[in-house]
């Protein structure tokens, strides 16, 4: 609820400061070079004083950290075989692969993209379980600049050991991870602002003032340096999200451009051949069900191939992109249950999440706040039944609840 009303708040700062602005803006028809030196002030004042997307990054860090973590668990049998030490892709493989023998500028950067395969059994180990416990940190947003780094490392480390293992949805979520490091991913729903909220409510109770510089010449300029500090940080966020869109935006255009030249998709049967490759039929009943429906598969390839080009026009649009949200995740969710590509799939969808606006990740967490207050917890039980009155204890025999026969001064022996 603090959240919410800090958001709405900073909408409402953000729609007055900008508002006498808007009228000493110049007029464009009669100085065009003013008004878009203004444009362009009002805007990087903008990005540098007011963090967006905060949620929807909040969103791709729980999401892209959950989504390795479980990747790494469902291949924790198998993690020996895949990038132990003694996997088939050795070091030496890689470095022929990479074509670099010797030493040389990147020297550093391959150490590190085989370093899980430099030591024995015991460092792998270490650090495979090092990388689930950053992966889980991640997730719950504690001290999210130091583990939102490590968390790209960790990407970055799994994907260099073997290469011929990733896929589409490895490379996006290594890209993602990288430009989540430079944003503020954990201000919202994480362990951080949880932290940052109870320190704020303790100082408030305890009558402590917020944190001021003292005004005298010196700390003023410490004061300036900290305000600077903290509007690079905001445009560092505010660039990582654009680039995070961007890149979402260059995915799709260049998969729609890509699927017009081929001759399958033009003529509307790409996805009649995709769907009898055994690669790509985990459940060969549905894919031969939908195999079958010959008219709708030719619609839905002309549709996505026209959703995927259009939809980097569409995010300009207010209305516009959300239909064609809904559709391409339909379309990943396709791909995840008939294709049988989960993690690709569930990479691109959340990465779909930062084009949704702050007010419905909010009612999503009202909701979730909901939901989670109905569960019934142990704690909450017992201190119901500590606050419970006790039965009231009859200060006479006569008074007593206790049957007859229990009653010894009633009974006949007496």
């Amino acid at each position: 609820m603090t959240s919410e009303i800090d958001d709405t708040a900073e909408t409402a700062d953000v729609a007055d400061a900008l508002a006498p602005a808007a009228e000493q803006c110049p007029p464009f028809r009669k100085q065009p070079l003013m008004w878009a030196v203004h444009k362009a002030g009002t805007t990087l004042t903008y990005l540098t004083t007011h963090a967006i997307a905060l949620y929807g990054t909040a969103v791709l860090r729980i999401g892209y950290g959950s989504l390795y973590l479980i990747f790494l668990l469902h291949e924790y049998p198998n993690r020996e075989s895949l990038w132990g030490p003694n996997a088939p892709w050795t070091s030496a493989l890689n470095q022929q692969f990479a074509n670099d023998p010797g030493l040389d500028w990147f020297a550093v950067d391959r150490w590190w993209y085989t370093f899980l395969g430099h030591g024995g059994d015991a460092w792998f180990e270490f650090w495979y379980h090092v990388a689930m416990l950053v992966c889980l940190l991640f997730v719950l947003g504690w001290r999210t600049r130091a583990t939102s780094v490590c968390f790209a490392l960790t990407l970055m480390a799994f994907t260099g050991r073997n290469v011929f293992l990733t896929d589409g949805g490895d490379n996006i979520m290594s890209l993602m991870a990288i430009y989540l490091a430079f944003s503020r991913c954990g201000a919202r729903w994480s362990l951080d602002s949880r932290r940052k909220r109870r320190q704020a409510a303790k100082n408030e109770a305890n009558g402590i003032a917020e944190f001021a510089w003292p005004n005298t010449p010196g700390w003023r300029a410490v004061a300036e340096l900290d305000r600077t500090r903290e509007e690079i940080v905001t445009f560092l966020h505010n660039a990582a999200v654009l680039v995070i869109a961007a890149q979402i935006c260059v995915v799709y255009a260049a998969a729609g451009l890509y699927k017009s030249q081929g001759s399958d998709w033009q003529n509307g049967t790409a996805l009649y051949y995709t769907l009898h490759l055994d690669w790509f039929r985990p459940w060969p009943g549905l894919s031969n069900f939908m195999a079958g429906q010959s008219v709708t598969i030719a619609i839905v390839a002309y549709l996505t191939v026209f959703v995927q080009i259009a939809f980097p026009f569409a995010v300009f649009s207010k209305w516009l992109k959300y239909p064609c949200l809904v559709m391409l995740v339909g379309m990943h969710f396709s791909i995840a249950v008939v294709m049988g590509l989960p993690l690709f799939s569930a990479a691109m969808m959340v990465g779909d999440a930062v084009f949704l606006p702050t007010w419905l990740w909010l009612w999503v967490g009202r909701r979730v706040r909901e939901q989670l207050a109905r569960l019934p917890r142990p704690g909450r039980y017992l201190t119901s039944q500590r606050l419970r009155p006790a039965p009231a204890t009859p200060r006479s025999p006569e008074g007593s609840v206790l049957p007859h026969q229990a009653q010894p001064h009633k009974s006949e022996s007496r």
